[in-house]
């Protein structure tokens, strides 16, 4: 029996055909973004949870380096209007810090 040469399910994309598409600028700098943001989560984790000092100075070093780079992109892509975002009202900022500070609080 021959297998046919096409996908096993005609409603997904064929994957090798999106591989061949190289990503434009904005979907590179979003791609980034979002990498940045996931390395950011997983550094403060480890951070956390140094025992050693040394350790702990590392990668407290590598989080705010992560953190820089995560701004310079974010910058990058305000200024090129790929990521638009509301400016915060002052009542807004407001909120923000009561709510964590209360957070802060019950600990």
């Amino acid at each position: 029996m021959q297998i046919p040469n096409q996908p096993w399910n005609q409603n997904q994309p064929n994957f090798q055909a999106a591989q061949a598409q190289p990503l434009n600028d904005q979907e590179t700098a979003f791609d980034l973004l979002y990498q940045e943001k996931a390395l950011l989560v997983n550094i403060a984790s480890e951070v956390l949870e140094a025992a050693n000092p040394g350790l702990r100075q590392v990668l407290n070093d590598v989080y705010q380096q992560i953190e820089k780079d995560q701004l310079e992109i974010f910058k990058l892509m305000q200024q090129r209007s790929w990521y638009q975002v509301k400016p915060a009202q002052t009542q807004d900022l407001q909120s923000a810090k009561q709510k964590f500070q209360q957070m802060r609080g019950t600990l």
